[in-house]
């Protein structure tokens, strides 16, 4: 398979692994001639893990100990079969073998063994458990023969337990079995060979969590491990496998096996081995055959290890600060409550949709006082709305609707944010979140525990009641951004995409008014926008007007309806209407882009990014004129927004690759937010680093390899501070990508 085989890691490396393995070698053999070691008995603290047959009784949780049963069942089972090879079982000598088979073998083939008996090749389960041990299957032949569940002749499968022992615990055999495990997880990451995994970011992530301090994220920087749950979404971005037997299920005709116990679940595991490697190839073959083998190669092969590194990252948290917000947003919940029912002249309850829409327009009749406004209406059409849009049309009718509105925003700040981001941190005060890479259909990468993508950008003013006498009230600043903090000696770095999607607009519509637009890089694209379309000076534009601008520009690229935009601007939908015509009207090139877009979607049933990243849209031929619409809609937003996640990616990979390969820079990427890219950086490199990454990002305009070829240039503004919701904006001097 073309592209399979490239090394993309240090055979340096590799040798000094092997040199390693023969000196451990040496070091135990003789260890294990003498007198082991006496340690001192010591009681396991809170974080301290149990070890021994003798202290198994000792785990003081019940479930804890059935799932370290399963585990230790599973693990008996893998180990006592004459197919495994247990690392834990062998001499000196095999270990140093197995290090040389592992470097010269034709593939590798992983999956992660947990603690409740299942592997990732089982169904998945809602909370992932914990990680106990790691099998490798080495494979001699690169063919796509059927899975069988026996191994094939000169194959080798080795089961490397992935459990610390406790310092008291440890003999020179211990040591020497955690570092012959940790030298085969480098061989793998730094193999040329081809290597597969299911869900290969958990066994990057896994790997820095097991070995942290001593593996540096630098050293998986550079592993290519190939995962077809990725090639799998990339084919199919819109309906992503839930979990392996399914994406298998789907690229091959064999029926799905029920679980199984004993012999018989290792023989599974070992089918499932076989089959993860001949899938792996299936789905190769198919990204080559539909145009997206070098998207994969180049770009989501190289995000497996980005998006690792930055969720081994912890950020500090000022836990303290948030506590004392989430008292005081639920304090200012209470009083909007009380405010609601004095203005509604009853007490109802807030968050109820039924009791507000009783309130709102069987008892204040609010909808009868609105003249040329057409209220949106709940999906059934049955009855009147009491989403933000309508709220927003009826807020200058009445004191109620504003009410309800603040006191949403605040409790989604509240239980989504501060609750939220406390929750994720236990007893810790650093949180780190999970990064999906398979989860959207646009190419973005997403968030969750917690998702720092959604986190406001802006502060939220509260106003704090007195009740003291003559008091005024007081103002209090919320930002949840703020509540994140670098480590000591570090500076928190931003660099932001500026109006990424809107440039891509212009290049992919080459409408000569919204080019004009971006020769300037000193003009304020929406002011000028919004001078350009309302046919004013720069200088008559407002602030609404500005705002106004940028809506409309984003609500045709994401093809919201008047609907939609009218109640974001709180105009008529027939004004709303009368916004996006006007604005066609002036750029009538993006109109054309529109329609040549979803005449090519309608010819071929799929639409391609910049980078060539593929959306089919079966509905796009619908007779259901609802569906079509929707998948126009859709061909449109996927074409720009699938672009802009593309470009996002690129800087991603671009600048990992600038720092994993310097002796000097230390730069942690810590969130992406979509257009926006976070960095932890050591002080005394603020100002390179900035330099960098703006000449970094801004020179993706020109992608040789990848054919892309800007008709605009791309801006990135900078901004660093001590807490990420105290940015201030940084101009560094210019620095080469190749620096």
């Amino acid at each position: 398979m073309s592209g399979m085989h490239e090394d993309s890691c240090a055979p340096e490396q590799t040798r000094q692994i092997r040199q390693r393995a023969r000196n451990a070698s040496k070091q135990t053999a003789s260890a294990v001639t003498g007198k082991p070691r006496k340690h001192k008995q010591a009681k396991c603290g809170p974080g301290q893990e149990i070890n021994g047959p003798e202290l198994f009784r000792e785990a003081a949780d019940g479930n804890e100990l059935q799932n370290q049963s399963k585990a230790g069942c599973l693990t008996a089972t893998l180990t006592s079969d004459p197919r495994v090879r247990d690392s834990w079982k062998m001499n000196p000598d095999e270990k140093m073998q197995m290090l040389e088979r592992a470097g010269k073998t034709k593939a590798l083939v992983l999956t992660l063994v947990y603690r409740d008996g299942t592997t990732q090749l089982d169904p998945e389960q809602k909370l992932t458990p914990e990680v106990c041990g790691l099998l490798v299957l080495m494979k001699n032949k690169l063919d796509r023969s059927a899975p069988e569940d026996s191994l094939e002749p000169n194959d080798c499968l080795v089961y490397l337990k992935l459990e610390h022992t406790p310092a008291w615990a440890q003999q020179h055999t211990h040591q020497s079995q955690e570092l012959f495990t940790k030298d085969m997880l480098l061989l793998v990451l730094s193999s040329s060979q081809p290597a597969v995994c299911y869900k290969a970011k958990d066994l990057l992530c896994t790997a820095l969590q097991f070995y942290r301090p001593e593996l540096s994220w630098k050293q998986v920087a550079g592993c290519r491990i190939h995962d077809p749950q990725v090639s799998g979404w990339l084919l199919d971005p819109a309906n992503p496998s839930s979990c392996y037997p399914e994406l298998l299920s789907r690229h091959s005709k064999r029926p799905r096996t029920i679980p199984a116990m004993g012999t018989k679940k290792v023989s599974q595991v070992i089918s499932g081995l076989y089959s993860l490697y001949w899938l792996n190839m299936e789905l190769c073959f198919k990204l080559q055959s539909q145009g997206l083998w070098r998207l994969y190669s180049d770009m989501e092969l190289n995000m497996i290890s980005v998006l690792a590194a930055m969720e081994s990252h912890r950020i500090h948290v000022d836990k303290e600060a948030l506590k004392r917000t989430s008292e005081l947003l639920g304090t200012k919940m209470k009083q909007l409550e009380q405010d609601a029912h004095r203005a509604a002249g009853q007490i109802f309850l807030v968050t109820s949709s039924t009791q507000l829409r009783t309130v709102l327009f069987e008892k204040l009749c609010l909808h009868e006082r609105c003249e040329n406004k057409k209220l949106p209406k709940t999906v059934n059409k049955q009855q009147q709305s009491t989403s933000e849009a309508a709220l927003l049309q009826l807020q200058d009718l009445h004191p109620l609707p504003k009410i309800i509105l603040e006191y949403r925003q605040v409790h989604k700040i509240k239980s989504t944010f501060v609750d939220g981001i406390l929750s994720c941190m236990a007893s810790k005060n650093s949180v780190s979140s999970t990064w999906n890479q398979t989860s959207a259909v646009t190419g973005r990468i997403s968030a969750k525990h917690p998702n720092f993508q959604a986190l406001p950008r802006q502060p939220l003013q509260i106003t704090k009641k007195q009740y003291v006498q003559g008091k005024e009230e007081e103002v209090v600043t919320v930002h949840p951004r703020a509540m994140f903090i670098p480590h000591d000696g570090w500076t928190f770095l931003s660099a932001d995409f500026c109006q990424v999607e809107l440039r891509l607009l212009a290049h992919l519509s080459s409408d000569p008014e919204l080019l004009r637009i971006f020769i300037n890089p000193q003009v304020d694209v929406f002011t000028m926008l919004a001078s350009q379309w309302k046919g004013v000076s720069e200088g008559e534009v407002t602030s609404e007007d500005r705002e106004h601008a940028k809506r409309i520009v984003y609500s045709v690229v994401y093809g919201a309806g008047r609907e939609r935009l009218s109640g974001i601007l709180g105009v008529s939908a027939e004004q709303a209407s009368r916004f996006q015509d006007s604005f066609l009207q002036t750029y009538k090139e993006v109109q054309t882009f529109i329609q040549r877009t979803i005449q090519q979607c309608h010819k071929q049933g799929y639409v391609l990014s910049i980078m060539g990243r593929r959306r089919s849209l079966p509905n796009i031929n619908s007779p259901d004129w609802g569906l079509r619409m929707q998948a126009e809609r859709q061909a449109v937003n996927f074409v720009v927004q699938g672009s802009a996640a593309d470009l996002c990616k690129m800087a991603m990979i671009k600048i990992f690759n600038l720092v994993s390969s310097s002796s000097s820079l230390s730069a942690r990427l810590v969130a992406q937010l979509h257009d926006e890219l976070l960095y932890e950086v050591e002080d005394s490199q603020v100002e390179q680093f900035a330099g960098l990454v703006r000449s970094t990002m801004e020179s993706l305009q020109h992608i040789d390899h990848l054919g892309v070829h800007l008709k605009v240039p791309l801006r990135v503004a900078v901004s660093s501070g001590k807490s990420w919701g105290s940015m201030s904006d940084l101009n560094p001097p210019t620095v080469s990508p190749s620096h």
